[in-house]
């Protein structure tokens, strides 16, 4: 494809006529819309960019389609549903956890027939994720033997990302908001 101004790709000798002209204009702008109209079929082909297309993908996973939600959470329940589709295993919740968090997660297995999940990133700090949403999502695809256990956050969590009373008289924090907060380890 040529790499020229669109006015130069035609020949200037056709620009003498006023009907060539407007012949050219309304072409150019009919091939802009059928540009625009490709991309946006283009976008529906992935979740985070469907829009009109997010019916499509709810019916092929088997989610009712609710328009009144935003685009946001329908997005996040299909991801959710691709995400859980075949065997449970720790590194499809770890790659759920992930997905629905933006953090790298760790299934933690435990002795008793339990696991758990941690967060790492960047660096040290607490981190507001959706606990509830969290939690029925892993409940929904998780073997039934097994109890998902979500530990708060300690007295070392808050430490280590030097948080302080100080911090908490300066920014009143609900009982609430504290439990929606994981903390975020720093990767080593």
């Amino acid at each position: 494809m040529s790499t020229l101004p669109n006015r130069e790709r035609v020949p200037e000798y056709h620009y003498a006529s006023e009907q060539s002209k407007a012949l050219i204009d309304m072409l150019e702008d009919a091939s802009l819309e059928a540009k625009a109209a490709l991309e946006d079929v283009m976008a529906q082909f992935f979740v985070d960019t469907a829009t009109w297309g997010l019916a499509l993908w709810e019916q092929q996973v088997g989610i009712e389609t609710d328009n009144s939600l935003p685009l946001a959470t329908r997005r996040a329940a299909i991801r959710q549903k691709l995400v859980a589709s075949g065997n449970t295993t720790s590194e499809m919740i770890r790659g759920l956890a992930e997905a629905l968090t933006g953090y790298e997660a760790k299934v933690e297995v435990n002795d008793d027939y339990s696991f758990s999940l941690s967060f790492w990133g960047e660096k040290n700090q607490l981190a507001t994720i959706d606990v509830a949403e969290l939690k029925t999502v892993v409940e929904q695809i998780k073997p039934a033997h097994l109890r998902f256990v979500i530990s708060g956050i300690t007295w070392a969590d808050l430490e280590s990302v030097n948080m302080t009373w100080k911090y908490f008289e300066d920014n009143p924090t609900t009982w609430a908001q504290l439990e929606s907060m994981f903390c975020i380890h720093a990767k080593e």
